[in-house]
């Protein structure tokens, strides 16, 4: 269930574009010469023309889709910008939502790089909305409430999901910017935790007619922490919820 494919093997490929399982720690496309996906996948693949379609925040893993073809690329982009793409993220959560489905509808302050936190506002900015399932509840160590939740934003807005768990009053553990620092430490101490616990899952969308599905399996980090709140068969918590 929990995988890494650390030598950039592809989750998923056709000829216009590939998926990645991008690891934590690592950009979608570097701004400082670090570590970077699209030129790691480029090597690895003998690929040199792959171009990112979207991008993941350095420290959350999973599903990720490089172009191959300048039709792969300009046709994933227009899915994403049109809004028809389902996005599900899965979620190591600060407890869980009262509610076991709903939607946070909460607009957002544009990102301004950096440190510089997106905030919520109660008028203008950024329409977001985000609908969540809360798949399962347990408890950590000390006693520290957790919820695994997979969470679809409509949007596509910088560090969305982020704000919008804590909104909810359950960021998401290890989110040292948004989160809960005290819980994160005995998260950290507890569980291994040493990232946002915040994973892409699955992109669902239809590409020349034919339904794609693309699932990560959440990343090791992720996958222990479940599996040691929420028992040995965890990994089914994730899988069954289709």
């Amino acid at each position: 269930m929990f995988s890494t494919n650390s030598d950039f093997t592809p989750i998923f490929s056709n000829p216009d574009f590939h998926a990645f399982q991008k690891p934590p720690g690592m950009e979608t496309v570097s701004q400082d010469g670090g570590r970077e996906l699209v030129a790691a996948a480029r090597l690895a693949l003998g690929e040199p023309g792959l171009e990112a379609v979207h991008r993941l925040d350095r420290d959350t893993s999973g599903a990720q889709l490089l172009g191959r073809t300048r039709e792969g690329l300009d046709g994933l982009t227009a899915l994403f910008r049109r809004r028809e793409i389902g996005k599900t993220y899965l979620a190591l959560c600060l407890g869980a939502p009262r509610n076991r489905t709903g939607t946070v509808n909460r607009n957002l302050s544009e990102w301004s790089g950096g440190r510089r936190p997106v905030r919520v506002l109660k008028q203008g900015g950024l329409e977001a909305s985000t609908s969540y399932r809360v798949l399962a509840r347990g408890t950590g160590p000390d006693g520290l409430p957790v919820g695994l939740v997979a969470f679809s934003p409509h949007q596509g807005r910088t560090h969305q999901i982020r704000v919008h768990a804590a909104a909810l009053g359950t960021p998401i553990l290890g989110d040292d910017q948004y989160g809960d620092r005290p819980a994160n430490r005995v998260a950290r101490d507890g569980l291994g935790v040493t990232r946002q616990m915040l994973h892409s899952w699955r992109l669902e969308f239809s590409w020349k007619g034919t339904p794609v599905r693309v699932e990560a399996p959440p990343y090791p980090d992720l996958g222990a922490a479940i599996s040691q709140i929420f028992g040995a068969d965890a990994a089914g918590l994730a899988a069954d919820d289709r």
